[in-house]
């Protein structure tokens, strides 16, 4: 990791919070019919759970699926275990599952957050990989407890196991004991370019994956695009505008001030240059170089995360017919 290829990176869609759990399935397989390449589901406290609607999508279509991400603290490894396993035997070779820490505000509610986030990060993904490749668990540390577990049912093909990061040292950390990496929305190119970097300098190799989500908004008119997203642009920068992100593209002073003022303000005061640095917007020519340009950084995958509000299906079928053919340099 960490050198710049010429290749298009994969497309991902992100199936999660921004659709009932109702609808995801017409838009996983609106995602295979349009020719997206693999699908992500979220796991947002408390909108739809991770493993239910991941392994719904396997069921649905014959696309790979990720899961990204389930935190550390919400589920006894030995359980995480047992649940993939059980559907990368069901589905071989067609399963990815990220773990992370989570968003602290959701875990504080129910009294799980980890006292060491990246001690907790090895210590799940040890015990997982362990039991996935047929081995017997016995531990005792802060995070958890076992004694002699192991999995009845260990799959044939484990799935890969990647860790949802987004500071230094995890990313180092990912690179290390991982297979991959995801990185949050509003990872820009500059971003992307820096964590290529901290997962080579964990030691990733060159079939480490690295999978960027992002916002995507689409429109001829590129005002229109940045409009249709600067709301929800907002929700995500303001929340913790002081973040790696930010730092990687020298925005981190201007979006602390900007969190301060009162949220209508700020968000008419984000400049138009962070959203088309942090997502991809504007015309479909435009926004399939913006997405070339995360994989030459070092993205290997890219996952949209679609507006709310949007009819869902219908923005899936257009960004099938408009954007990955160039994506892919077929126009």
């Amino acid at each position: 990791m960490g050198t710049t290829s010429s290749r298009a990176p994969r497309i991902g869609l992100v199936l999660g919070s921004a659709q009932p759990p109702g609808e995801t399935i017409a838009l996983a397989r609106a995602a295979e019919q349009g020719g997206f390449d693999e699908l992500w589901v979220g796991e947002d406290y408390f909108f739809t759970g991770g493993i239910a609607t991941a392994g719904a999508a396997l069921a649905h279509t014959t696309l790979p699926v990720g899961i990204g991400i389930l935190p550390t603290t919400s589920r006894h490894p030995a359980l995480l275990a047992m649940e993939l396993a059980t559907m990368a035997e069901i589905y071989p070779g067609r399963l990815t599952a990220g773990v992370g820490v989570g968003v602290p505000d959701w875990l504080e509610q129910m009294g799980i957050v980890p006292a060491k986030p990246l001690t907790a990060l090895r210590n799940t993904i040890g015990a997982v990989r362990l039991l996935l490749d047929g081995g017997e668990l016995t531990t005792a540390n802060d995070d958890f407890v076992a004694s002699g577990v192991r999995l009845e049912h260990a799959p044939a093909v484990p799935p890969a196991l990647f860790l949802g990061v987004g500071g230094p040292k995890a990313l180092r950390t990912a690179g290390a004991i991982a297979d991959g990496a995801i990185l949050s929305v509003l990872a820009g190119e500059e971003y992307v370019r820096w964590a290529a970097a901290a997962v080579a300098e964990g030691g990733a190799g060159e079939d480490f994956d690295l999978v960027a989500y992002t916002f995507v908004s689409m429109a001829d008119d590129a005002l229109e695009a940045r409009e249709r997203l600067r709301e929800l642009f907002a929700i995500y920068l303001l929340a913790g505008p002081r973040n790696p992100m930010t730092e990687a593209h020298g925005i981190a002073d201007e979006a602390a001030h900007l969190a301060a003022l009162p949220f209508e303000e700020a968000v008419a005061k984000i400049p138009d240059a962070w959203i088309d640095d942090l997502a991809i917007v504007g015309d479909p020519d435009t926004c399939a170089r913006k997405i070339r340009r995360l994989g030459e950084a070092g993205a290997t995958a890219v996952s949209f995360c679609l507006v709310p509000g949007d009819d869902p299906e219908a923005e899936v079928a257009r960004l099938a017919a408009e954007l990955l053919p160039r994506v892919r340099g077929e126009r």
